[in-house]
């Protein structure tokens, strides 16, 4: 995703939770989620999906 989408998904959080007084936790949990989303390579976001989805040894 290139800056100006990493913008977007800022400025729409920043949209959502201004006029709130109190944010959850979880919240900003999936804010950040996405933004790293955002900024992760698809490949290297398919190699992590892929290394949670695999059985401990």
């Amino acid at each position: 995703m290139d800056q100006a989408g990493i913008v977007t998904i800022i400025d729409e959080a920043l949209e959502r939770f201004a006029s709130r007084d109190l944010i959850g936790s979880s919240e900003v949990v999936d804010f950040l989620l996405d933004l790293r989303s955002a900024v992760v390579s698809d490949a290297a976001l398919a190699a992590l999906i892929e290394s949670e989805t695999e059985p401990a040894h």
